[in-house]
C-alpha cells in the first residue's frame, strides 16, 4: 500500500512516518523487529509496515463481524491506534498478528456493547456479477443469503470462532489467545456454532419444500 493511502485510511499515522527516516529494509525484518523499532526507537516507518501487513485481515475480519465496510474501517483505525498506543507492552508471547486481531475483536465488541445492534449481511454480497435466473441458481442465491444471515445471528462468541477458524484460517491455539479463552471453549464453541448453523440450514431446506 502507497504512503498515500495509508494516511488517507489512518492520518494518525502520517506524523509517525515522518518521524524517523530509517535506511533499514523494513520489509525484510520480523514483526517483533518491528514492534522494537516501533516501540522503543520511535521509528513511525517500522509500525507503518506492521500496518501495511496487517489491515488487510484485520479489515476482514471486522467486516465479517460488522457487516458494514466503513463502519470495519472506523473499528480498524481504533484497533491500530490501540495497538500503536500499548506496542510497549506487547511482550511478544504471541504473534503480533494474534495480539492486534485480539485488540480487533474487542474493539468490535465495545462497539456492540455501545449499540446493540445486530450485525447484517456484508455489503458486498451481492456485488458478484448475477448468474441466469434458473430456479437452481435462485435457490442456491436463496441458500447462500440464509447461511450469510445465520452465521450473522449466532453470537458473538461462535461467530468470531467461525470467522477466524473456516474463513481467516486461523489455528485453536491463536484464537484461544485472540479470544481470551482456553482451548477446549474455543473447541466448544466451533462445535456449537456449526450445530446451530446445520440446525438453521435443516429448517430452512423444510422450510423450502414447505
Amino acid at each position: 500500500m502507497s504512503q498515500h493511502s495509508l494516511e488517507h485510511a489512518l492520518p494518525w499515522v502520517e506524523p509517525l512516518v515522518a518521524a524517523r527516516p530509517s535506511s533499514v529494509p523494513l520489509t525484510e525484518l520480523e514483526d517483533t523487529q518491528l514492534v522494537e523499532r516501533a516501540a522503543h526507537l520511535g521509528d513511525g516507518r517500522a509500525f507503518a509496515e506492521l500496518l501495511r501487513r496487517h489491515q488487510g485481515k484485520v479489515r476482514g475480519l471486522l467486516l465479517r463481524l460488522a457487516g458494514d465496510r466503513t463502519l470495519a474501517d472506523d473499528l480498524a483505525q481504533e484497533a491500530f491506534l490501540r495497538a500503536y498506543r500499548g506496542l510497549a507492552g506487547f511482550e511478544g508471547r504471541a504473534r503480533f498478528s494474534t495480539w492486534v486481531y485480539r485488540i480487533a475483536y474487542n474493539v468490535y465488541l465495545n462497539h456492540r456493547s455501545r449499540t446493540k445492534v445486530h450485525a447484517a449481511l456484508p455489503e458486498n454480497f451481492e456485488n458478484g456479477t448475477a448468474a441466469p435466473e434458473t430456479s437452481m441458481s435462485q435457490s442456491r442465491s436463496d441458500l447462500r443469503r440464509d447461511l450469510v444471515t445465520a452465521i450473522g445471528e449466532l453470537p458473538d462468541r461462535y461467530r468470531a470462532v467461525i470467522m477466524l477458524y473456516y474463513l481467516e484460517d486461523v489455528s485453536y491455539p491463536e484464537i484461544a489467545e485472540i479470544l481470551e479463552l482456553p482451548l477446549g471453549t474455543v473447541k466448544t464453541h466451533l462445535h456449537r456454532a456449526k450445530r446451530l448453523l446445520r440446525n438453521h440450514m435443516h429448517g430452512w431446506g423444510d422450510t423450502r419444500r414447505g
